[in-house]
């Protein structure tokens, strides 16, 4: 497949994941902002627009996007996007005295790519260089991880005649924990970024995400959500550790503007 069309289909799935800042990347950086999948005709927009992300369809319209582009079956976004009001408003202005639904939507798609049906969460937040480093980091760290896991007990043991600057912490040095960042709730179009933090204190992991992330609010609470409900995370917990208090896979924080 040639590089062009490579990242032409990474723009469409890219933006039916919501990601803006990758979305913006690719098409500031010369991609054709309007390809189309060659088995069903859909575009990015059309993409952003099915799945309500209002930011990523403004995002689009105002780097060349074309709202009265057809898919196979003669949709345009506007058809695709009738259950999202505010993404259907932004449309109509682009469309102006020409916006109509015509076609509408479809219940379920004929062809859904395997992007959608399991998505890679990475490629909600990533930027498009960092995908494939990111998967090789990941690997890394849970080899380190592993590796110091399986050394913690010979670690332990040489500790008890060895001077006291030669112990390892291998919860501060190596082993981490990859965090999902949520603002006020937990739902895909709040997903802020993902972390890779130490297991240090919570005040730590705070200032960590803060050097990270963007698009933070100025003050807020933390809230540990498992999946089922959204835990507050007190102030006199603020000096536990991160692994005291996220300890299932299903944990994300959760921040909540106060």
């Amino acid at each position: 497949m040639p590089l062009g069309d490579e990242r032409e289909h990474t723009l469409r799935e890219v933006a039916a994941l919501g990601n803006i800042k990758a979305t913006l990347h690719l098409a500031h950086s010369g991609v054709n902002i309007n390809s189309q999948n060659a088995m069903n005709g859909w575009s990015a927009l059309h993409w952003a627009a099915h799945r309500g992300h209002e930011h990523v369809v403004t995002a689009l319209l105002r780097s060349g996007a074309d709202p009265f582009l057809k898919t196979n079956k003669g949709q345009t976004a506007l058809d695709l996007a009738v259950k999202y009001e505010p993404v259907t408003k932004i449309l109509k202005l682009a469309m102006g005295d020409q916006a109509k639904v015509s076609v509408g939507p479809e219940p379920a798609l004929p062809i859904v790519p395997t992007y959608i049906k399991n998505p890679d969460l990475e490629k909600t937040w990533l930027m498009p260089d960092e995908f494939s480093e990111n998967k090789i980091e990941n690997v890394v760290r849970r080899e380190k991880a592993a590796e110091a896991l399986a050394n913690d007990s010979t670690t332990k043991q040489s500790t008890t005649s060895a001077p006291q600057h030669s112990r390892i912490d291998v919860h501060n040095t190596v082993n981490e924990k990859e965090v999902l960042v949520y603002l006020n709730e937990r739902s895909d179009d709040n997903l802020i970024g993902s972390v890779f933090l130490r297991n240090e204190s919570m005040d730590a992991v705070i200032k960590q995400i803060k050097d990270e992330l963007d698009a933070l609010p100025e003050a807020f609470s933390v809230s540990r959500n498992n999946g089922k409900v959204t835990i507050p995370i007190s102030p006199k917990q603020m000096s536990k550790r991160l692994l005291d208090i996220f300890r299932g896979e299903d944990d994300v924080l959760v921040l909540i503007p106060s």
